[in-house]
């Protein structure tokens, strides 16, 4: 086993949920395994209370939920990582402004990544309330990508992201969850004639799965965040080749 491996060392900002920050540190581990045998992936976590997260954003306090993000990014940069995660689609704060020489890998930019690959451009989003708004930090950087983004009917969107919050975050996945899911990601193709959809929350990819859908893609943003997370960290992929053609 080659013990002269250099590695960039990530840092993962979690917690929002334990379910997804789990999933992360797996994937990532697994994948370095995959291209490194017997590797694992150097990786700092700090794990934030969700509860408190939630509150915040259900008050609309975005500054709040900023600096209490802020926090452990501050936590993660003291640790000497080398490049940030924040492992969740809801609230991504501008991070450079504080930390311009911290690489934050965005998880819009693995995303769109991918689907410009496939030369899509309508595309389906599918995450919690805060983020399925035009105006929503991760939204604004898809369209950054010049991608169509299109969100699920006003009325389905309330349960939808009740699943989330009160399932989902908690560890909880069910079959009459996963049906709704389903039906409202096809409702929206039939609909909207979309491209793809997104999984644009963090947990959704427990709950839904490609082979549930024979037309559709789906593009897990979890999955896509972690790939470019081990590309960046092992130096296959330069950060620029990420980012939107007018960054």
């Amino acid at each position: 086993m080659d013990t002269q491996v250099k590695q960039r060392v990530c840092g993962l900002l979690g917690g929002l949920s334990y379910v997804s920050t789990v999933d992360y540190y797996n994937q990532m581990n697994q994948l370095v395994g995959k291209f490194l045998p017997g590797h694992g992936s150097h990786i700092h976590i700090v794990s934030l209370d969700i509860f408190h997260y939630i509150d915040l954003l259900n008050k609309n306090q975005w500054f709040e939920v900023a600096e209490f993000l802020l926090e452990g990014v501050h936590q993660l940069v003291k640790s000497g990582i080398d490049f940030l995660l924040i492992c969740s689609n809801t609230a991504v704060p501008r991070i450079i402004e504080y930390y311009p020489k911290l690489v934050l890998l965005h998880i819009s930019d693995a995303v769109a990544f991918s689907i410009k690959q496939k030369k899509l451009k309508k595309i389906g989003f599918f995450g919690s309330k805060f983020a399925m708004v035009s105006n929503s930090c991760v939204v604004e950087r898809l369209i950054e990508h010049d991608l169509n983004i299109v969100f699920p009917h006003k009325d389905e969107i309330e349960r939808l992201h009740d699943i989330i919050v009160d399932e989902l975050t908690n560890n909880i996945f069910t079959e009459e969850s996963r049906k709704f899911y389903v039906n409202s990601m096809q409702r929206l193709y039939n609909e909207q004639q979309v491209e793809g959809i997104i999984l644009g929350c963090t947990e959704i990819p427990q709950l839904v799965k490609q082979s549930d859908f024979s037309q559709i893609p789906l593009f897990d943003s979890t999955q896509l965040h972690v790939q470019l997370a081990v590309d960046y960290q092992l130096g296959r992929y330069d950060i620029e080749s990420f980012l939107p053609s007018k960054s």
